[in-house]
């Protein structure tokens, strides 16, 4: 048992580090060629390439859960509350100081949000796997800057660093999220996620059954209300394959996956587990995924009403499985297909 598990211990290391390259070897590509297309000075490139070299790292860290147990193993909460602090400022002090863009007042907003967000369950554990104050405010914070319109002031703390570049508001969003997560999934011990970056064969079938069962009554609401206009991509160039499967990729790992570790791992499954009431959490947590997403346009009450319907799919897909991986393979096939094939 000892030798089996510290062969998978060791394979599930091996598979980070190899993940963590290829990314870190396609950021350094993709930042060499966008920089060579839009004539960006390497004093600015060179920062902006390894502060999201460095975020991407952090972002992979919580997906892999013997990497997560490595460091809860060998740091004591506090410990471990420190270095996710200061890790998540880093990226931003990489890009801002020697692109000269630091401000004093985007850093003090970074470092509170993510100082509650580390130190809040180390300082003021919650007593139970259900639903606590501890939780609905390190929730609040990670959901500040997309319902209070923080979007603006992201962009101002993140700005572009070189003409040809826009800014980089998606650094602190990513942030956010690999913070948040390893908050919730190795301080705070939130049981019940299935939180993990690889797909196995049983989430992937759960998933794929639940966008099925989603796709034809959100095509027919989407385009009844007006959400959604029939118009699938033409697949007319040699490139179409590999830009899909990019595609796919990236909207499972910085769409799918975060915002399903939100609604389902953490706000469904804590109110489950406060209610006991597993229909009721699930409805509630749809609901609020419907509603997060009147912003984009507000009020954009036809896309919250789509969203609240894939948020029901979702979540069923989560339910059954006790996986946000399944969940999230249903919502990146919605988000795919809302790409591909609608206007």
């Amino acid at each position: 048992m000892l030798q089996g598990g510290q062969r998978e211990s060791g394979d599930s290391l091996r598979a980070f580090w190899l993940t963590l390259l290829l990314l870190n070897l396609g950021l350094i590509t993709g930042g060499a060629v966008y920089a060579a297309q839009n004539a960006i000075p390497a004093s600015a490139a060179v920062p902006v390439v390894a502060a999201f070299l460095v975020q991407a790292s952090l972002f992979l860290v919580p997906g892999f859960p013997r990497v997560r147990s490595w460091l809860e193993n060998r740091l004591p909460p506090v410990r471990l509350a420190w270095l996710l602090f200061l890790a998540s400022l880093a990226p931003y002090l990489i890009y801002a100081l020697p692109c000269d863009v630091f401000s004093w007042q985007g850093f003090a907003l970074l470092a509170g949000l993510g100082f509650l967000i580390a130190f809040l369950f180390v300082w003021a554990p919650p007593r139970s796997d259900a639903l606590s104050w501890q939780d609905v405010v390190v929730a609040a914070a990670l959901a500040y800057p997309w319902v209070s319109g923080l979007g603006s002031p992201f962009r101002d703390i993140y700005p572009s660093p070189a003409p040809g570049v826009p800014p980089l508001d998606y650094l602190g969003k990513l942030m956010l999220v690999a913070l948040g997560t390893m908050a919730f999934l190795s301080l705070r011990r939130l049981p019940r996620t299935g939180y993990r970056v690889a797909v196995s064969r049983e989430d992937l079938l759960s998933g794929l059954r639940h966008f099925l069962m989603f796709a034809p009554p959100a095509a027919v609401l989407a385009l009844t209300i007006g959400f959604l206009r029939w118009g699938p991509e033409p697949a007319d160039r040699w490139t179409y394959p590999f830009e899909f499967a990019g595609n796919a990729l990236g909207i499972y790992l910085a769409v799918a996956l975060p915002s399903e570790m939100y609604f389902r791992g953490v706000l469904q499954n804590l109110l489950a587990a406060r209610l006991q009431r597993p229909q009721l959490a699930l409805a509630i947590a749809s609901l609020l995924f419907g509603l997060s997403h009147l912003g984009r346009g507000f009020p954009n009450w036809r896309y919250a009403v789509v969203a609240t319907l894939l948020g029901w799919f979702c979540g069923r897909a989560y339910a059954q499985r006790r996986s946000v991986v399944a969940a999230s393979v249903t919502h990146a096939l919605a988000v795919l297909a809302r790409r591909y094939l609608f206007l």
